[in-house]
């Protein structure tokens, strides 16, 4: 056999048993279901800081400005069904 031919068998066995061996390793720890869960909190915690940012930003524009355009309550419904009625 060839060492370039032997070379790509040996490398295509190891790619294929170390693929095999982490899907096994993932199904006895759980780490596949894990990561899932942190990405769809960390989606979560996003939108909860942008809502935080939007409250915030609207008080102090209206503390800045004084002003009575109904921003402030729109923000306030829009903070209040997103957190108490979620």
């Amino acid at each position: 056999m060839e060492t370039g031919v032997l070379i790509a068998l040996i490398t295509s066995i190891c790619t294929l048993l170390s693929t095999i061996l982490a899907k096994w390793i993932d199904s006895k720890s759980g780490m596949r279901k894990d990561v899932t869960d942190i990405k769809e909190d960390i989606g979560v915690l996003k939108e909860n800081d942008r809502k935080n940012g939007d409250m915030i930003y609207q008080m102090l524009d209206h503390l800045a400005t004084n002003n009575n355009t109904g921003g402030i309550k729109k923000a306030l419904d829009d903070y209040n069904s997103y957190f108490r009625h979620s």
